[in-house]
C-alpha cells in the first residue's frame, strides 16, 4: 500500500496480489484517523481509453467485460446500497489524471508505469507482478470528519506488458509469453477498489498499519496464514472467496461476481437509507453518452432526471490509494 499526499489530496495505490487471516470484509482507511474511504454521491462513472486491448482482445470483447463487471456489482448492491456505477462509452485516447473525477480505464501496453507529468517529473512505474491498479484520490482532512477519508477521483491502470487479456470461459491462447488473466475477473475485484473495499488478505509480509483490520476489527493476515487455515476455518474460506482477495491462477474467472462479504463492506458505508442523492457528471467526459449495464435502481428516477439536466450543458461545453492485483 502506497500513499502519496498532495495539499489536501491523500492518493492511494491498490495493489492485487496475494494476503494473516482476515474475518470478513476489509475497508481502506485513511492513513492518519483511520476512516473508512466513502463517497458523498450516489454515481460513480466509470469511462475506458478508446485504445482498449489492441490485439489481445476485441473491442467489443473487452467492453463486454467492463460493463458485466459493472452489472455483477449494481445488480447485487442495489437496492441495498445507494452507489450506483456508470459505463460511458469510450471517447477518445489520453492519460489518467487523478483530478477529474472520472474512474478511467487505461490500458498499458509498451511500458508499465504512467508517463512523467512534465520535464519536472518522473514516470510512475508499479510493480510488475500487478495485473492491475486501481489509484483512489481521497479528501486528507482528519480534523474534519465529514469530509475526511471522502473519495474523489479513481483511476484503473490494467497491465497489458505483463499479463494477457482474455476471457477466461473460452480456449486459453497459446504461444504468449505473458500469463493470462481473465478481464471481467479482474475488473471485478479493481471495481471493489473503486467502491472502497481493501484486500481481504495482505501481500505485504512486512508491517500492516493498524488500521489495516477487517470489520470485526480483526488483523488483517498474510495471505500465506489465509492459505493455509482456510480448510478449517470458515472465516478464512470467506475470506479466500470473495472478489477481494487478491490474487488468482490463469484464466481463473470464478470471482467475476462479488460475494455477500464483498457486498456487505459496500453497503455498511453506502446503505441506501443515507443516499445522498447527488450525482455530479465529470467534465472531462464528452458527450452523454450514458450506459447502464443493469436495470435503473430502485428509487433513483432522480438520478436520471439529474443526469439529463447535467447533460445538456454539457454538450454547448463541448461544442464551445493505488491496489496491486497479482497472478502467479
Amino acid at each position: 500500500m502506497r500513499f502519496i499526499l498532495h495539499a489536501l489530496l491523500l492518493t492511494l495505490m491498490v495493489t492485487c496480489g496475494t494476503l494473516s487471516v482476515s474475518q470478513g470484509y476489509v475497508r481502506t482507511r485513511t492513513k492518519a484517523s483511520c476512516r473508512p474511504l466513502r463517497w458523498a454521491q450516489s454515481c460513480i462513472f466509470i469511462q475506458p481509453d478508446a485504445e482498449l486491448a489492441r490485439d489481445d482482445m476485441p473491442a467489443d470483447a473487452v467492453q463486454n467485460a467492463i460493463q458485466g463487471a459493472i452489472q455483477s456489482w449494481n445488480e447485487r448492491l442495489t437496492p441495498s446500497s445507494f452507489l450506483h456505477l456508470y459505463y460511458l462509452q469510450p471517447t477518445d485516447s489520453r492519460e489518467a489524471n487523478q483530478t477529474d473525477r472520472l474512474g478511467f480505464i487505461k490500458f498499458r501496453f509498451e511500458r508499465w508505469c504512467r508517463p512523467a507529468k512534465d520535464a519536472t517529473s518522473s514516470p510512475i512505474c508499479f510493480d510488475p507482478s500487478a495485473t492491475a491498479v486501481t489509484t483512489v484520490t481521497f479528501l486528507n482532512k482528519p480534523t474534519e470528519p465529514d469530509l475526511d477519508g471522502q473519495i474523489v477521483d479513481t483511476d484503473i491502470d490494467c497491465n497489458a506488458v505483463g499479463f494477457r487479456f482474455v476471457d477466461g470461459t473460452l480456449p486459453l491462447p497459446t504461444g504468449d509469453k505473458r500469463p493470462v488473466v481473465d478481464l471481467w475477473n479482474v475488473l471485478t475485484h479493481e471495481l471493489g477498489h473503486v467502491q472502497g473495499l481493501d484486500h481481504t488478505c495482505s501481500l505485504d509480509s512486512g508491517f500492516l498499519s493498524s488500521c489495516v483490520t477487517d470489520h470485526k476489527g480483526a488483523a488483517v493476515p498474510s495471505c500465506t496464514d489465509l492459505d493455509g487455515k482456510r480448510r478449517a476455518s470458515q472465516d478464512a474460506e470467506t475470506a479466500y472467496e470473495a472478489a477481494m482477495y487478491p490474487s488468482s491462477v490463469a484464466g481463473d474467472y470464478t470471482r467475476r461476481i462479488p460475494t455477500a462479504d464483498d457486498l456487505s463492506g459496500v453497503i455498511i458505508t453506502h446503505p441506501a437509507s443515507a443516499d445522498p442523492q447527488i450525482c455530479n457528471f465529470p467534465a472531462v467526459a464528452k458527450g452523454c453518452q450514458v450506459v447502464v449495464p443493469s436495470a435503473t435502481p430502485l428509487g433513483s428516477a432522480h438520478l436520471w432526471a439529474l443526469l439529463c439536466t447535467l447533460c445538456l450543458p454539457l454538450l454547448s461545453l463541448v461544442r464551445a490509494y493505488r491496489r496491486r492485483c497479482d497472478s502467479p
